[in-house]
């Protein structure tokens, strides 16, 4: 077992599971993968495992590098991929509700040179309303950051919760 599968191992063995059955999160998965954002991005979301959220990156474009004259990715586009990937993670504990990412911590460890890139994040606890969500940034296949978030479900201006 390679250090990636360690890595995310030791994530599904913390993490709840996603609340949707294998079409559910197929179907899941598609719909957010048909958004303009996700689109623009150029990145997808895979929802196949009942508990890891995976976001992938397959190609490094011109627009997707920073400014340091090093041709690695942006820290802008990493901040981006694990938003959605913990994103993703909180949301899906909260069925029929909006959520969204209120808290994002990241480290970065070493620059990312190659695709594909990997974000997986899981949801580690969850309450009512929040999602603690845990996850780990690979650059074909070497660990290069770990993020942490806190998912919140939306409330309208009254202080009821949004529903969809």
């Amino acid at each position: 077992m390679d250090s990636s599968d360690q890595q995310l191992a030791g994530m599904r063995s913390r993490a709840q599971a996603i609340p949707l059955g294998d079409a559910e999160r197929r179907a899941w998965a598609e719909q957010f993968n048909r958004l303009p954002a996700v689109r623009r991005f150029e990145t997808a979301i895979d929802l196949r495992d009942e508990a890891l959220v995976r976001v992938v990156l397959e190609r490094i474009e011109e627009h997707h590098l920073g400014g340091l004259r090093l041709r690695a990715v942006n820290g802008a586009v990493l901040a981006g991929l694990f938003d959605c990937a913990l994103g993703v993670a909180g949301t899906l504990q909260f069925r029929d509700k909006r959520a969204g990412t209120c808290e994002l911590s990241i480290k970065l460890m070493r620059a990312v040179f190659e695709a594909p890139i990997e974000a997986f994040a899981v949801c580690v606890k969850r309450t009512d309303t929040l999602a603690f969500t845990e996850s780990t940034l690979f650059s074909n296949g070497r660990l290069c950051a770990m993020a942490s978030g806190l998912v919140a479900v939306a409330v309208d201006r009254g202080g009821e919760e949004a529903a969809w």
